[in-house]
Parts: C-alpha cells; sequence; structure tokens
C-alpha cells in the first residue's frame, strides 16, 4: 500500500540495539511527549507491535492435532488525517489498513516475556484485534486512537 508524505519515523518505544547502547551511555532518545506533538504537527510514526487477529490469525501447529493462533510482529503506521496501517513484519505483503470508528482500551494481564509492553483491544469498523504495543508509546496509541469525548477535552484542557 503506498503511502504519502514524508517518511515514517520510529516511536520512542520502538527501540533498536543502537538506541539501548544510547540510553546506557545515557544519551536521550525521544518521549512520547515528543512523539504526540511531532503528530499532531503532521510527522508520521511507525509503532512495533504485536497481534495476533489483524489480517487475519496465522495457526500454527503444536502437535496432536491441535493448533494455536501464533503472535505476529509488525508496524502499525500513524499519519495525521490517514488510516493507520499495520503492516507485518515481513514486509508490504501483508498490509491491512484499520477504518475508523477507533476505541482503544487496555487488557488486564501481562505480556510473556515482555515486561516493556502491553495489551490493548482495538475496535475498529472492520472487528476487534489485539494489539501489543510498548509501554512508551501507550499515551501516543491513546492520542492516535482517541478516547472519550470527556478525555479529548481533558487534553484539549477545556474541561
Amino acid at each position: 500500500m503506498a503511502q504519502g508524505g514524508p517518511s515514517a519515523r520510529r516511536s520512542a518505544g520502538t527501540e533498536t540495539a543502537v538506541d539501548v547502547l544510547l540510553r546506557w551511555a545515557r544519551i536521550r532518545r525521544r518521549s512520547s511527549a515528543q512523539d504526540i506533538a511531532d503528530f499532531k504537527g503532521g510527522q508520521p510514526l511507525r509503532v512495533v507491535g504485536f497481534t495476533k487477529s489483524i489480517g487475519g490469525a496465522v495457526m500454527t501447529p503444536i502437535g496432536r492435532g491441535k493448533k494455536i493462533a501464533r503472535t505476529r510482529s509488525g508496524f502499525l503506521r500513524c499519519a495525521p488525517g490517514e488510516m493507520p496501517v499495520w503492516t507485518d513484519r515481513t514486509g508490504g505483503r501483508k498490509s491491512v489498513p484499520l477504518r475508523p470508528p477507533f476505541a482503544w482500551k487496555p487488557v488486564d494481564g501481562k505480556v510473556p516475556t515482555a515486561p516493556k509492553f502491553e495489551r490493548y483491544e482495538l475496535t475498529t469498523a472492520d472487528g476487534t484485534y489485539d494489539l501489543i504495543v510498548p509501554k512508551k508509546d501507550a499515551e501516543l496509541m491513546r492520542h492516535v486512537f482517541g478516547g472519550s469525548e470527556a478525555e479529548r477535552r481533558d487534553a484539549a484542557g477545556r474541561v
């Protein structure tokens, strides 16, 4: 799926090995607040994540004829004025645009082997999906997918 405009940069929670080394050297990277300000300014962002359901479940055999849905990694491209697009890590072959209206809510429970990630439920016009994103990007995702009308007024300072 072709995307117009400037290229997307990684969000604060989407860290590479170099970002980890910079953090150890006490060189600070962007924060979630900077990501939100950049997003409002028109900068597209790319957020790493995991899902079992966006783009259809991929079933993996576990023996004795049983299968389970496998968690897949990918990126969520968020740009102002555009629909968010989920792309599997395997490349553009599995891109899924997410259509509004959106509802974004946290799901209880930890993410196994990933303490820096949180689990969410994303409801779109096409269905309800599970999505696991970095804790650092939770505020950005709430901003992108919106919350309740009261939360939007509070964020804008119009209580």
